[in-house]
């Protein structure tokens, strides 16, 4: 389970880029692959949980987003 201090700090300190590539990944059904990149390492520095997944030929099954993680994103990529 992530702390919702960790999200909130690790969603303020992404980029513009970043943020779109989240939200464009966590509107993905499950399981949620994702590259080994600069967004999947800000995830692990904050402490964020993962999945990791069997390598398949194709880096977006590297690393998955979960599903807590992906309804965060989705709720603070919503205008207030």
């Amino acid at each position: 389970m992530a702390d919702e201090a960790a999200l909130t700090t690790w969603w303020r300190g992404l980029t513009p880029d970043q943020r779109a590539r989240a939200v464009a990944i966590a509107t993905r059904p499950a399981p949620r692959g994702m590259a080994i990149d600069d967004l999947t390492a800000s995830m692990v520095l904050a402490g964020l949980p993962t999945s990791r997944q069997v390598w398949t030929g194709q880096p977006e099954h590297l690393a998955e987003m979960l599903d807590e993680v992906a309804g965060f994103v989705l709720a603070a990529d919503r205008p207030a």
